[in-house]
């Protein structure tokens, strides 16, 4: 069955395919273990993601009219139509945009922002993660008494301390996000996705508090007992937990304050991610929509030029299987 949440882009919004119709929207590079481990696995050792291609059982007039694109092991896909062929939307009509120039100053941790953090990281390989030889660490950094009232000083110590950690053990994955607490003060959740250089729980957690310590300026004594939290996640389940309670937690932050970005990636290249995108009949990219649509319990019935839904890569394999797509 497939069951799970979904998000939905207006049909007014810019399109969110590029020009290429083989490759989805913002598609990670793929990945390579190789900076992790000695073993590179070689369904991913490509550093451009590779495409799967599907042939339908009968051929249609349609095909290629729309797309599925869907994250290899994880648990985000999305259905793409051509703006020209969706809805009642007549070929000549230009669609709407939302119009370029300078983005608005971020205040705070969005709807929409955490709607595309919770993409991101849905759209990791657990199976690659499973086979990895590496630790999935969760940090908290916190600060003394004394604390940068700006986030933008509390993001260049959080770069500070990465860059630390990497001289110390190498090249690692991150997913970071920016919080505060009751008393007013920042601080960051982190989730590792670290190389087996990272050695035992007791030796990061002394190296991740000497680091934060010292990038703090050397505050006081019990700032270095007590400025970090540490511990290793061993599994998937309890990282999508972790992730979800406290990297994409909903939170409000102070009235007015411009906060910049309350989240990011550090080396997302190293994150075991690789997007496959699948050309399919409109007939059929509409079916795909028909699932979305009751998965996301809508009711319109208005054109939705792109849909995307968190649910299962197996799932999603299933489903055009059963459409009469197989692989060549």
């Amino acid at each position: 069955m497939l069951r799970d949440k979904v998000s939905m882009d207006s049909p007014n919004g810019p399109p969110p395919t590029t020009a290429a119709p083989h490759r989805p929207p913002e598609e990670p590079p793929g990945f390579s273990y190789s900076a992790y481990s000695a073993v590179t696995y070689h369904s991913y050792s490509a550093v451009r993601g590779e495409i799967r291609s599907f042939t339908p059982s009968l051929q249609q007039s349609d095909q290629g009219d729309a797309s599925v694109s869907y994250a290899v092991g994880g648990s985000v896909s999305s259905v793409s139509f051509d703006d020209t062929k969706i809805g009642n939307r007549r070929g000549d009509t230009p669609r709407k945009g939302r119009g370029g120039g300078i983005r608005g100053k971020v205040r705070g941790f969005s709807r929409i922002s955490r709607r595309n953090l919770l993409r991101r990281f849905a759209a990791i390989n657990r199976t690659a993660f499973r086979a990895f030889e590496g630790k999935v660490f969760s940090l908290t950094l916190t600060y003394s008494r004394q604390f940068p009232e700006d986030p933008e000083s509390c993001k260049r110590h959080l770069k500070a301390f990465l860059k630390r950690l990497e001289r110390r053990y190498g090249p690692f994955a991150a997913f970071w996000r920016l919080g505060v607490q009751k008393r007013g003060a920042w601080h960051f959740h982190l989730l590792l996705f670290a190389p087996p250089s990272f050695g035992t729980l007791p030796e990061l957690r002394d190296s991740v508090a000497s680091c934060w310590y010292e990038v703090c300026g050397k505050v006081g004594e019990g700032h270095l007992r007590a400025g970090t939290n540490v511990e290793v996640v061993r599994k998937w389940k309890q990282v999508t937990s972790y992730a979800e309670k406290y990297v994409a937690k909903e939170e409000q932050f102070p009235e007015g304050v411009e906060t910049g970005r309350v989240w990011g990636r550090w080396h997302k290249e190293l994150l075991p991610v690789r997007w496959e995108t699948t050309q399919v009949s409109l007939s059929d990219a509409y079916r795909v929509r028909r699932v979305f649509r009751k998965l996301a319990r809508i009711r319109s019935t208005g054109s939705l030029r792109r849909l995307t839904v968190f649910v299962r890569y197996e799932n999603m394999f299933r489903l055009l299987q059963f459409l009469g797509y197989q692989l060549e």
